[in-house]
């Protein structure tokens, strides 16, 4: 039984960050470097155009909103944006049958939007 418990935790554990990208325009833009993306929390000021919404996920305990948020800045670097406005926080709470029991799994969720400058 232990065995079994053991194999759970790690493919629980081996999950990735995913995400999912919803193009807002077909305009192709140079990539940029990750480190360029410059990250709000709420609508900047300055006029801006939306051109992608990102939403990752990640079904691993063993990952943080800090991963998610690395992964949507590194597909707005690729999509050419110039900055993102990240959403909150979200976690959805799924549990796992095992033969000894349940246990509890966190989905984690972050959605951010790709803007650019005009």
């Amino acid at each position: 039984m232990r065995r079994a418990l053991f194999v759970c935790v790690c493919v629980v554990a081996a999950g990735c960050v995913t995400a999912r990208t919803q193009r807002l325009d077909s305009e192709v833009r140079p990539a940029q470097a990750p480190e360029s993306v410059v990250v709000f929390e709420d609508a900047p000021e300055r006029p801006y155009t939306t051109i992608a919404r990102i939403e990752s996920q990640v079904g691993n305990v063993f990952k943080s909103y800090g991963d998610l948020r690395a992964k949507i800045i590194d597909e707005a670097a690729r999509l050419g944006g110039e900055a993102v406005i990240l959403g909150p926080e979200s976690k959805e709470t799924q549990f796992l049958i095992l033969t000894t029991g349940m246990i509890a799994s966190e989905k984690k969720k972050l959605a951010g939007e790709v803007i650019v400058f005009r």
